[in-house]
């Protein structure tokens, strides 16, 4: 996909799907349009929806089936996140690379941006522990498959001034040289270019918009590794105004994650007493006891969006099992939700070139 697209000037949707009706009306959507797209799910995710990876890849090509949705996507692990240089650490994330290789994944995401030696008197000293990581799991990944590596924790701040700590671009550069040296060729690179996962909330609990991805920073790291065939993974989309994205697409960004926007159409479409229950689930557990902890005075607005994907796996049974009149409505608002972001990834026809790349036309 990577490789057929290349310089096409367009953004490919990678959607994390948390709520497992959530991937039918973006397949319709994509069928529609000819639109090349990613289905993905982190290793967090994996917890908190209950969807192992052989559950989960199941669930995505029996939906393929189902809609008749015959075109090229990717199957793509997001977020394999090693937050320590411990064995533990280390070997859980082997042992989830090799879970969705077994189960069929054709993409992978190593996330070891948290290892960070701020004490580091070189970039490369600071970046030591990601690449040793990262450059490790990577040798399990088939040559075939797709790999993205990252390289600044996406969201983080500065403890020190408070400021979002940006990738810079000496850091993308030595990183991916780092792992090029190593004997490895990564597709996607993501960085923390000043987005955020999630929803943002003000201080009633109302959303708002996400405008903090810094563009000239991005670009300036897209242009910096494009001379070593990688391209940019921008990851916290939800929330970034649609009118926007052609700013994206001039900077480089290759690959668009959106995730929390499918689970609040899911939210926003289910049965209202089934989302209740959901909430007063949220509001009483240990995720929402923790948070109010640290944020005393969160508002419950904002308790709930924030937590509630923690209450999927408990009322998994009763998602998926839904009726077919309430799937429909899901299925209508997620195809609207994605038509507009393939439309402004300007990903229309992108699925047929990469059909034709495939078959060598």
């Amino acid at each position: 996909m990577v490789n057929a697209l290349a310089g096409e000037k367009c953004i490919v949707m990678a959607a994390n799907i948390r709520v497992t009706h959530s991937a039918r009306g973006i397949m319709m959507a994509a069928k529609e349009l000819d639109a090349a797209v990613m289905f993905e799910i982190a290793k967090s995710e994996i917890g908190y929806t209950a969807q192992p990876p052989k559950a989960f890849y199941d669930m995505i090509v029996k939906t393929a089936e189902e809609l008749e949705f015959n075109q090229p996507y990717v199957i793509h692990g997001d977020h394999i996140t090693i937050k320590e240089n411990t064995a533990e650490a280390v070997g859980a994330g082997e042992q989830l690379i090799k879970d969705e290789i077994a189960a069929g994944f054709t993409s992978f995401a190593i996330d070891a941006s948290h290892n960070f030696n701020i004490e580091g008197k070189t970039v490369a000293e600071q970046l030591a522990d990601n690449i040793e990581i990262t450059t490790k799991l990577a040798a399990l990944i088939p040559e075939t498959a797709g790999l993205e590596v990252e390289v600044g924790e996406v969201g983080k701040v500065d403890p020190k001034t408070g400021e979002k700590a940006l990738t810079s671009v000496e850091e993308a550069e030595t990183f991916i040289k780092a792992i090029r040296d190593a004997g490895f060729s990564p597709n996607l690179l993501a960085t923390n270019n000043g987005t955020t996962h999630g929803n943002i909330y003000d201080k009633e609990g109302n959303i708002v918009e996400q405008v903090g991805i810094d563009i000239d920073r991005t670009k300036a790291i897209a242009d910096a590794i494009a001379a070593h065939g990688v391209y940019v993974a921008q990851h916290g989309i939800t929330g970034t105004p649609l009118n926007l994205m052609h700013l994206l697409i001039d900077a480089g960004v290759f690959k668009g994650n959106v995730g929390t926007n499918w689970q609040n159409i899911a939210l926003d479409t289910m049965p209202s007493d089934l989302v209740k229950s959901m909430e007063e689930w949220t509001l009483t557990s240990k995720h929402a006891e923790k948070m109010k902890a640290k944020k005393p005075g969160i508002s419950e607005k904002e308790l709930i969006g924030k937590n509630i994907k923690h209450s999927i796996k408990e009322f998994k049974e009763e998602i998926d099992s839904l009726p077919a009149e309430d799937v429909e409505k899901i299925d209508e608002a997620s195809k609207k939700s994605a038509i507009g972001f393939f439309k402004a990834f300007n990903a229309q026809g992108t699925a047929g070139k990469v059909k034709a790349f495939i078959e060598g036309k």
